[in-house]
């Protein structure tokens, strides 16, 4: 399970750092932005992990924040 999101964290870190890493305590997770919370409602599957994650901005100023959660 490590191993996936490792490797997961690696091949996504041109976005930067994931800022949750593990399970969530709800069907999606949130996180602290500037802050308040926000909730990643998007999911992306990669092998044995889900990246959830939410796009903030517009095109030129665009800020995506991500988080890996094992699949089970």
């Amino acid at each position: 399970m490590t191993e996936a999101i490792e490797e997961a964290a690696k091949r996504l870190h041109f976005l930067g750092a994931p800022l949750f890493r593990g399970l969530s305590d709800r069907p999606w997770p949130m996180v602290p932005w500037e802050g308040g919370m926000v909730r990643l409602g998007r999911e992306m599957r990669l092998e044995g992990v889900s990246v959830w994650y939410e796009v903030l901005g517009d095109r030129r100023s665009a800020v995506v924040l991500f988080a890996l959660e094992p699949r089970l």
